[in-house]
């Protein structure tokens, strides 16, 4: 009786000791796996970014364009300011300007949007790194 009585505090204890350490060792089993989630989602997020960037370009390069056009047609209906074919070009081209400098705003948006989701990304791996590097520490320690 007196042998159950000393070993159960010790058998307490072991067991005790190896529900935290399986705690920790999933902790940190947790934050890589959330590193290795974010790493995938940053290599994803940059790779869209070029493609992102493309666009706006292609994009602000058609609004200029389109911008330039409408200037054109506004001018030559300025001269003959009662020629309706004149007049019906005019409005296509200033509706066709304002469609362009719309796609360049949005394309301008989706590359800005994806540059802050790049660095919230990359100040959560940051972060994690941090806390798996405590962990890492604690058990040497």
């Amino acid at each position: 009786m007196r042998k159950v009585l000393l070993l159960t505090p010790i058998a307490l204890l072991f067991f005790c000791m190896s529900v935290s350490a399986q705690e920790v060792n999933t902790d940190s089993l947790s934050l890589v796996s959330k590193i290795n989630a974010d790493q995938t989602k940053l290599e994803k997020l940059q790779s869209q970014l070029e493609q992102q960037i493309k666009k706006k370009e292609d994009a602000t390069m058609r609004a200029q364009e389109s911008a330039n056009e409408n200037l054109k047609a506004a001018n030559k209906l300025s001269d003959k300011p009662g020629n309706k074919k004149l007049a019906r070009r005019a409005d296509k081209k200033a509706s066709i300007a304002k469609r362009d400098a719309k796609n360049a705003r949005k394309a301008s948006g989706r590359v800005d949007d994806l540059q802050k989701d790049i660095e919230n990304t990359k100040q959560r791996i940051t972060a994690n790194q941090g806390k798996l590097n405590k962990f890492k520490d604690g058990r040497r320690e």
